[in-house]
């Protein structure tokens, strides 16, 4: 699924649970239009957020994520051996 459909979708999901507008529009990224959506700085109700997200859902199901026991061995490239060398102060 691609990130515009993805919006699409939770955009849907989000006006079937009735979620309020106000909150809609903040988790969409969408710029207030009115001076009401202004005055409501839902950006400061971090516990109105919350409650409503849990209350709600996402609308699929998050698979596991399997998390690996030891991290990956990093190896450095050419490039960023050469811009250390070249960075030092002489």
């Amino acid at each position: 699924m691609g990130f515009h459909a993805f919006r699409r979708f939770r955009k849907t999901w989000l006006r079937g649970k009735r979620v309020q507008e106000d909150i809609n529009n903040f988790w969409m990224g969408h710029a207030p239009e009115t001076m009401s959506e202004t005055y409501s700085r839902l950006d400061l109700e971090l516990d109105l957020r919350l409650a409503e997200a849990e209350s709600m859902g996402v609308g699929f199901t998050v698979p596991p994520v399997q998390l690996l026991q030891v991290a990956p061995k990093f190896r450095k490239n050419r490039m960023s051996n050469w811009f250390c060398k070249s960075s030092r102060i002489r």
